[in-house]
């Protein structure tokens, strides 16, 4: 079992703040269904695609969790649910604590859960690609350390510039982008980040009282973000409509 010490830095908090921040921006900036599912393959391109996919991936992990892991996980599992850990720390750690391929996919599993993955926008494990030498070195010598520090920081560097990445691309202009995705009011901005948490939904009268505004006023905000296919209205006319996230 590997150590679960680490020192929690200035630096790394910072870092994590920053990740935050790059987060909530992803999640709040309006993108046509096209061009998420375009940004989605390309996030894709890593590790997960040799198990066929983020669903196939996750359906492995659920088929084998019980015979497959190595034993004195069990710890591991139970300090990874401690709460107010960072989701970047649980990766990390989750990343360090398991071999292929769970050392990809469960920390996959943390990011989405609490909706860090933004979406299947965000891949860590693409940064290994590009520094393999660094990776394999800490991953060797902090598997055995007394203490995980160098790992976590240069986890949390690696999911720093998967992030900034990330932002550069969603804002980016794209050509298919209807003008009106891009003229969403401050209230509709608010609504998005309302519904970033994965399984999240909202109605109009929840809409109404979060944003102290008239059942037109919100209908009419909703109506314009379903149509430019950032809501997904679930139900029949009335108070049984809710929304959900694309």
């Amino acid at each position: 079992m590997i150590s679960l010490s680490f020192n929690l830095s200035p630096g790394l908090k910072s870092c994590l703040v920053k990740i935050d921040n790059f987060r909530s921006e992803i999640l709040t900036t309006p993108l046509p269904p096209a061009r998420l599912m375009e940004l989605q393959w390309k996030a894709t391109q890593g590790y997960l695609t040799a198990w066929g996919g983020r669903r196939a991936a996750l359906d492995r992990i659920r088929q084998s969790w019980t015979t497959d892991l190595p034993a004195g996980t069990t710890p591991v599992l139970e300090y990874l649910d401690s709460p107010g850990l960072h989701p970047i720390l649980q990766a990390a750690i989750a990343h360090l604590a398991f071999v292929p391929p769970y050392s990809y996919l469960v920390p996959q599993v943390y990011l989405h859960r609490r909706g860090y993955d933004c979406h299947g926008l965000v891949c860590i494990d693409e940064f290994w690609l590009k520094n393999r030498d660094t990776y394999s070195q800490l991953l060797t010598t902090n598997a055995t350390s007394t203490s995980i520090t160098q790992w976590v920081d240069f986890y949390a560097q690696a999911a720093l510039y998967q992030y900034a990445l990330t932002q550069r691309a969603v804002l980016a202009p794209s050509t298919e982008s209807p003008k009106g995705l891009w003229s969403l009011s401050d209230r509709q901005k608010t609504l998005l980040t309302r519904l970033e948490a994965p399984g999240s939904s909202i109605t109009n009268r929840q809409v109404q009282k979060l944003l102290k505004i008239s059942q037109i006023t919100a209908s009419r905000d909703l109506s314009k973000m379903a149509s430019l296919g950032l809501l997904f209205a679930h139900g029949h006319h009335g108070r049984s409509v809710y929304y959900t996230r694309i």
